[in-house]
C-alpha cells in the first residue's frame, strides 16, 4: 500500500477524516502495513502497547484466555476498525490478545505519533473517547449476556446485533465460523450447534451454512430479553 492509498483510507475514516492534510500525510508516512494469515497472532498480553492498529482488510478478533486455555472473544473487528487504543494513553502491556480471523492487512502506527496529533488537535481525543465508550458498552453488554442469559438467549442477542450492525435485513450472513461464534457467546461448538437447532425448531431462525434467516424477530428479541427499542435502534 503506497502513500496515496494510505491517505485515501485514512481520510475515509471518521477517526482520521477531519484531520488537516499535513498531519494526515505525516501519519500515513509513519504507518507500517503488516499482513497476517488466518489464526496468526497480531498482538499478545506480553507485548508493549506502543502502537495503534487499524484493520485495512480482512477480519480480526480481540480475545482473552482463561486459566484452562478457554478462549473468550471480546470484539470482532472488520475493515476500518482500530484497536490497541490504550497505546495512546497507556504505554503498559496490551490487556488482551489479537489475532486474524482470515488473511488480513493491518496498519500499525507508532503511539507517539498519534499522541502528538492528539495534543495538536484535541478533537481527536473526543473521537477516541467516543470510540472507547462504545467499546466499553459492548464489553458491559457481553458481561451481562454471559452472566445473566442462557445460551439460546446469548445467541439471539448476537444474531440481532449483527443483523442490525450489518443492515442485513431478514437474512444474515455470518462473517465467522460457528467455532468462532461459540467463542463469542461463551459456549462449546457442540452446545452452540444444539442452541441453533433449538432456535430453528422453535421457528425463530432458519440456518443454512453461514446464512441465518431471522423468521421471528420479535420472538427472538423476547427470548434475548430485549425490548422493541433495542431492536430498532442503537443502545
Amino acid at each position: 500500500m503506497d502513500q496515496t492509498a494510505r491517505m485515501i483510507l485514512l481520510r475515509s475514516l471518521p477517526f482520521f477524516g477531519g484531520m488537516p492534510e499535513t498531519r494526515l500525510t505525516r501519519l500515513a508516512a509513519l504507518a507500517r502495513l503488516s499482513r497476517f494469515g488466518t489464526g496468526e497472532a497480531i498482538a499478545g498480553r506480553d507485548d508493549t502497547a506502543d502502537a495503534f492498529h487499524l484493520v485495512v482488510s480482512g477480519r480480526a478478533k480481540i480475545y482473552q484466555l482463561g486459566a484452562q486455555g478457554k478462549e473468550q472473544t471480546l470484539y470482532l473487528l472488520g475493515p476500518g476498525e482500530p484497536f490497541c487504543l490504550c497505546a495512546l494513553v497507556d504505554g503498559g502491556e496490551f490487556p488482551a490478545f489479537a489475532a486474524a480471523l482470515e488473511p488480513s492487512a493491518i496498519l500499525v502506527f507508532p503511539a507517539g505519533a498519534l499522541a502528538e496529533v492528539a495534543k495538536d488537535d484535541p478533537a481527536v481525543l473526543f473521537d477516541l473517547l467516543r470510540l472507547m465508550c462504545r467499546r466499553l458498552k459492548e464489553a458491559m453488554g457481553l458481561v451481562e449476556s454471559l452472566s445473566l442469559r442462557e445460551l439460546p438467549a446469548r445467541v439471539a442477542v448476537f444474531l440481532l446485533h449483527e443483523a442490525r450492525r450489518t443492515l442485513a435485513g431478514e437474512t444474515l450472513r455470518l462473517d465467522i465460523s460457528q467455532r468462532e461464534l461459540a467463542k463469542v457467546v461463551g459456549a462449546t461448538p457442540e452446545a452452540l450447534s444444539r442452541a441453533l437447532k433449538r432456535l430453528s425448531e422453535s421457528g425463530h431462525i432458519a440456518v443454512r451454512g453461514r446464512e441465518v434467516a431471522i423468521r421471528d424477530e420479535r420472538g427472538l428479541a423476547a427470548l434475548a430479553g430485549l425490548v422493541a427499542e433495542d431492536i430498532s435502534g442503537e443502545a
